[in-house]
């Protein structure tokens, strides 16, 4: 199929597929009846024209007439502040973006049940990631389909506030909340036949917008019901997505535990909301290297997977591996592997006991460097036990190893062998 506007071939549309026992089109409409919705019509009560006239008035003197809703007029605002202009359509698109496959994947069933339950009406139910890029669209009216075509409503274009102006989707991911917006609201006038309802789609766990569900259709449909479908689906994809990260978590848990056992240098276990890392890693990788790792990752298994000498942290660089992590079929994360750390001088010049391959800093194993280092940073051995998920017997069992090989007997001594021998920034 190809955009009417700009020629090019769109994106497939997502079909609408029922996961529920199917409904027919007898009862289809009287559910919808009983909501409030009619076929081929609505609820809305705006006046034409009075809206448009008020737009073009701000335009001209900078004043808003006081009947314009107070989210219209701050989204006008923001709209002319972005240099468009109400006669001016000009819809990015972003074909390179890498999709969302988890989001997609939560939303999808949602958004399907949906459409087929919004199949006998005029109206399209869509899906964007977090900076309004459509990631899906589903939409069973063909004239209502030309029509989104016509404004480029469609999946890779992307419908940002500061891109199109005033427009529920935009304005419910710069505000994180419903919202939304009736014909003649909307800033740019080939929207004006329109109307949109939009909810962000927030993972309930981290609070983080993840994207938003929208329903478009002609001037005049049911606002109220419009919007109360679109924050319950919304609602629901969150909730899907808490379910869905609950087990990846547990899959990619077992998947690290399983690997570092048999694991002879660092290794990290990472997606995008948590990052699990063995004794080894702790003593190169921070908290704070998250994002940074999740991103390296990312750009690594695009590649397949081969060995990236160029994962830099700090002033180190490394030729690390990376690895999909699977569950079901079902990416759930990634393990990175990284080299066994080499020889350096600040171990050679420190002084051992006769048997160098028992004693001194050289002698110890790179889980038992780990746990050192993160004595230095002034963890106890409970917090130890709870960043690298190991019980708090076994940090202090390596401590004590620790101890030994060093000839020393407590965490302050530890600690200021590491920094006296700068161990602690030691990451070769």
């Amino acid at each position: 199929m190809t955009c009417a506007v700009t020629n090019r071939l769109c994106p497939r549309e997502a079909k609408p597929q029922r996961i529920e026992p199917p409904l027919d089109d007898e009862a289809r409409l009287l559910r919808l009846a009983a909501m409030g919705v009619k076929a081929g019509g609505g609820t809305g009560n705006h006046q034409p024209g009075v809206l448009r006239v008020a737009l073009q008035d701000y335009l001209s003197g900078g004043v808003l007439e006081p009947g314009v809703r107070p989210e219209v007029a701050s989204s006008w605002r923001r709209s002319l502040t972005s240099d468009l202009s109400p006669e001016r359509l000009e819809v990015p698109f972003v074909p390179e973006a890498r999709d969302d496959d988890v989001l997609i994947g939560a939303a999808r069933p949602v958004l399907e049940q949906m459409a087929a339950d919004l199949s006998s009406v005029s109206m399209s139910v869509l899906l964007s990631d977090p900076n309004g890029r459509i990631l899906e669209r589903s939409v069973a009216d063909g004239a209502l389909r030309r029509q989104l075509d016509n404004v480029m409503l469609a999946p890779g274009f992307r419908y940002g506030e500061e891109d199109v102006g005033t427009n529920a989707l935009g304005i419910a991911l710069r505000k994180s909340t419903p919202v939304i917006i009736a014909g003649d609201e909307h800033f740019v006038d080939a929207l004006t036949a329109m109307t949109c309802a939009a909810a962000p789609i927030v993972h309930p766990a981290t609070e983080t917008v993840l994207g938003a569900v929208d329903l478009t259709g002609p001037t005049g449909a049911s606002e109220g019901l419009m919007l109360a479908l679109a924050r319950q689906a919304a609602r629901s994809i969150g909730e899907r997505m808490l379910d869905r990260a609950t087990v990846a978590h547990r899959a990619l848990l077992e998947y690290f535990v399983r690997e570092r056992r048999r694991a002879r240098g660092p290794i990290v276990a990472i997606n995008e909301r948590e990052m699990l890392i063995n004794a080894a890693a702790a003593r190169v990788i921070g908290q704070s290297d998250h994002g940074h790792l999740w991103q390296w990752a990312g750009k690594a298994l695009a590649a397949g997977g081969t060995e990236v000498p160029d994962l830099e942290l700090g002033s180190a660089a490394f030729a690390a591996r990376c690895e999909p992590v699977h569950s079901g079929g079902e990416f759930v994360g990634a393990l990175i592997r990284f080299p066994q750390r080499r020889q350096s001088s600040v171990h050679k010049t420190t002084p051992q006991p006769s048997d160098p391959s028992t004693f001194g800093w050289s002698s110890l194993r790179e889980s038992e460097l780990g746990i050192a280092q993160l004595v230095a940073e002034g963890l106890t051995n409970r917090e130890i036990a709870s960043r690298l998920f190991v019980s708090a017997h076994t940090v202090d069992f390596h401590l004590r190893q620790i101890y030994r090989k060093l000839g020393i007997s407590s965490r302050v001594e530890l600690t200021r062998r590491i920094v006296d021998s700068d161990q602690g920034s030691n990451v070769t």
